[in-house]
């Protein structure tokens, strides 16, 4: 299994833009789902309304035993990808913008 962390930012036009300056997304995908991982991801992740703006974790192949969130790995093998989105609100930034 492939799994790797990008870091997003809800795009303006979603209800999340209000709510939340961004989110670090554990991603998992089945070897032969793409040939380039960090792209469909970060394909999926812009039809879901977020905009990845880096890669805090490059692809890595593992097996269950080493997946941080083994539920999630499982459910990767029954949909051939999961994405887990770890979201910070807008007001826990410390004056910082995130978007």
């Amino acid at each position: 299994m492939w799994v790797f962390v990008l870091e997003a930012r809800p795009l303006p036009e979603t209800a999340e833009f209000a709510e939340f300056g961004g989110a670090f997304v554990l991603c998992y995908q089945m070897p032969g789902l793409a040939e380039d991982p960090i792209r469909h991801a970060s394909e999926f992740l812009r039809q879901a309304g977020w905009q990845v703006v880096g890669v805090q974790e490059e692809p890595a192949r593992i097996g269950r035993e080493e997946a941080p969130e083994p539920e999630h790995f499982d459910q990767a093998l029954i949909d051939d990808e999961a994405y887990v989105f770890h979201q910070w609100r807008v007001e826990d930034n410390d004056d910082e913008t995130r978007h």
